[in-house]
């Protein structure tokens, strides 16, 4: 019986085992997450809860001002667009995606105070925010070209991996800590850190590109993005407003 569900699984096309596999995996993140939730409710007071909530909210925000999400619908369309140029576009936006990170961070930097007293949030728990934004984009990105290849076993395996860790590293360093908000905000940014940075360095290897500013493509990508950016921000500020 096990052979013959093999030998049918076999026959299955590329896409059709991509398509199941991606399904499998948000399942059991979804399962994950919902296992996971009552104990964070447990090790973390109303208070503290809420103020994570908080922290979350605000990055959904803050992402998209600075990432300008360069890597959603602008991306899947651009490596469709320009398919012979895949590499290279992906490896300018991925230089492009460091270069908003990177100045946004100096920008905090500066006026750290007065970004803490806007955000209601610590200095740590803004850098660990910035560090998520950064590794997360440049994990999409490579989470994108996988999709579009219907390479699955790698974005699967690595997927359920982080889907894993963070929980596990969360209460951890939660149970150890007095700032409770703090370390399972930086157990989050641990965890992204180290296993999405590689991606980064891989795409930028394949297209030996950090920003192509004056190609046809980062035109497309920029121009298609201005049209786009206002309706997320409007969105997710009503969301904080509520």
């Amino acid at each position: 019986m096990i052979r013959k569900f093999l030998n049918k699984y076999n026959a299955l096309s590329v896409q059709v085992k991509a398509t199941a596999w991606f399904f499998v995996c948000a399942v059991l993140q979804r399962g994950i997450s919902t296992i996971t939730t009552p104990i964070f409710t447990r090790l973390l007071s109303t208070a503290e809860y809420g103020q994570f909530s908080t922290f979350n909210s605000w990055l959904s925000i803050i992402q998209i001002i600075v990432t300008l999400q360069l890597c959603g619908g602008v991306y899947t369309m651009g490596i469709v667009k320009f398919k012979d140029e895949e590499k290279v576009f992906t490896s300018s936006l991925q230089g492009l995606n460091l270069v908003l990170c990177v100045s946004w961070t100096v920008i905090y930097l500066l006026f750290h105070d007065f970004w803490n007293s806007l955000f209601s949030l610590t200095t740590v728990q803004m850098l660990a925010m910035l560090l998520m934004i950064w590794s997360s984009a440049a994990f999409n990105f490579w989470m994108t070209t996988q999709r579009n290849r219907f390479q699955y076993r790698a974005l699967v395996t690595v997927t359920l991996i982080v889907s894993i860790l963070k929980p596990v590293v969360g209460i951890l360093l939660v149970i150890h800590s007095q700032d409770k908000v703090t370390a399972r905000i930086v157990g989050l940014a641990v965890v992204e850190v180290i296993c999405y940075t590689g991606f980064f360095f891989v795409q930028m290897r394949e297209g030996k590109n950090f920003f192509q500013q004056n190609s046809g493509s980062m035109r497309f990508c920029l121009i298609f993005h201005c049209c786009r950016i206002i309706s997320p921000i409007q969105y997710f500020q009503a969301r904080i407003e509520l």
